[in-house]
């Protein structure tokens, strides 16, 4: 139902808003026939349609890189070209290519030397971007000093013993990867080149050196290797000069895309102006084990994208444009460390001081307990923009709000943040919580609310409406 009289929700809305926000900075207009028209042609039809491909078993997760994630991104493209929009890319294409880098531990053996004896067994759970070549003594007595020694820099090979390892690192090898590069963090800052790890002969490192020999994995940034991390059996003599040579790890470079298109508003000087609308498309790819392997994302953030794809259909449609043009944006790598955006605001397709704000949406699918129908803001005091975009929204009986729980918390978990750091207003707008299914394979649309979703970009579409238009424009607060 749409609010033709909605007079009384804007006064509770603009009750609500912090006591340095005055009502008169939010003069919204009724909606127009058109736009109600618009607005009313969101169904749920559609928006299961949507979230439905995006979150299937076929896309596995859509993990950051892989090929279900690039069908992912061709398909958010064709939805723009369709609804529209131009492509805000090079040459007039959807997509900003960028390359990821993978990385696959050493093929090629390692080789140490230790006294008279040559070709001692290793296995290299990880190496460096670079071959590394030392020598240095070593005695098996002192391999527990050299542990936990201050370190005068000339010392180059460390001996530790096999660490325990989390539950979840025994089926996960890049869990059990940064345990290690956790551990050897400070023997690095004391010199260490290399790390030898006497292990069992049973030992489950030996598997999760195979896995990140076989297979390219991602490894965050604050966690990249910076010496090498060799496997030795307990029952090797260590005592006299070591000489050691480990390979260099292998990067595969692999295009990653985000998909950006315009609707170019239709005043000339205003039209420079652009409000972004953006969600992240990558998930976290499938699970090591269980009955049911595909984390469907279908909530992170099928929804998100959902409502971007929708909202372009929406402007798109509208008989007037706006006077401000729209940038719709999807990112890859965000469940990567926000890699995506971060990649955009780097190498920006429109001038960021020309961005009024980005409108990010994060897990809009399934409401609170009681909270149908709602959504809340992150960053809430940082600027004007969620005050605004509840006084456009509850035109379409839709209630945005500032979550005192999660909203600084998420602010700067998500792609906004990328653009804050730019100086530019960045909030994401969510309709949940951080539900038991959060990351897990039981995130499935089965288990959306898709009335409340529809219901949500109804309101995010209203709520957007004056700031395109450019009746309202919001501005940060100190």
């Amino acid at each position: 139902m749409i609010y033709r009289n909605y007079s009384v929700f804007v006064c509770l809305a603009i009750a609500l808003l912090p006591a340095a926000i005055t009502a008169e900075e939010f003069n919204v207009t009724l909606l127009t026939d058109d736009e109600q028209f618009v607005l009313s042609s969101i169904q749920e039809k559609q928006i299961l349609e949507t979230v439905s491909f995006l979150a299937s078993d076929k896309m596995n997760g859509r993990d950051t890189p892989s090929k279900e994630l690039n069908i992912a991104a061709n398909y958010v493209a064709e939805r723009f070209q369709k609804a529209g929009l131009e492509g805000l890319g090079p040459e007039g294409s959807f997509f900003q290519t960028a390359e990821f880098f993978c990385t696959s531990a050493p093929k090629t053996r390692a080789a140490m030397s230790v006294g008279s004896a040559k070709d001692v067994q290793l296995t290299v759970l990880t190496g460096i971007n670079e071959v590394i070549r030392v020598l240095d003594v070593v005695s098996d007595s002192d391999a527990a000093e050299r542990a936990s020694a201050s370190g005068d820099g000339k010392t180059k090979i460390f001996v530790i013993d096999e660490l325990p390892l989390p539950p979840q690192a025994a089926d996960n090898p890049v869990a059990a990867l940064v345990t290690y590069v956790r551990r050897t963090a400070p023997l690095v800052r004391q010199g260490a080149k290399v790390v030898l790890v006497r292990v069992s002969d049973d030992s489950i490192l030996f598997d999760a050196a195979a896995t990140l020999r076989q297979q390219p994995v991602t490894i965050p940034v604050q966690f990249e290797p910076q010496c090498a991390i060799v496997l030795v059996s307990k029952t090797q003599a260590l005592g006299g000069e070591v000489t050691l040579e480990v390979p260099a790890n292998i990067l595969q470079a692999t295009p990653v895309h985000n998909v950006a298109g315009v609707l170019r508003g239709i005043d000339p000087e205003a039209a420079n102006q652009a409000v972004m609308i953006s969600a992240h498309l990558d998930h976290i790819g499938p699970a090591s084990r269980g009955d049911d392997k595909v984390n469907n994302g279908a909530d992170d953030n099928a929804s998100g994208v959902t409502g971007v794809l929708t909202l372009a259909d929406a402007f798109a449609s509208l008989k007037e444009r706006p006077k401000r043009s729209l940038i719709f944006v999807t990112f890859w790598g965000e469940e990567k460390g926000l890699l995506g955006s971060k990649y955009f605001a780097e190498h920006p397709l429109w001038n960021l001081d020309d961005v009024v704000c980005d409108i990010n949406l994060e897990m809009i699918g399934r409401p609170e307990a009681h909270a149908d129908g709602k959504a809340w803001g992150t960053g809430w005091p940082h600027s004007t923009l969620g005050p605004q975009m509840a006084a456009g929204a509850i035109r379409a009986g839709v209630t945005i709000f500032h979550h005192e729980t999660f909203s600084e918390m998420l602010y700067a978990r998500s792609d906004n943040a990328s653009f804050v750091a730019k100086g530019v207003i960045a909030h994401s707008f969510s309709a949940g919580s951080l539900h038991n299914d959060y990351h897990q394979p039981t995130d499935e649309v089965e288990k959306l609310n898709i009335p409340h979703m529809t219901k949500i970009i109804q309101g995010l579409l209203a709520g957007t409406l004056p700031i395109a238009r450019g009746e309202l424009t919001p501005r940060a607060i100190p």
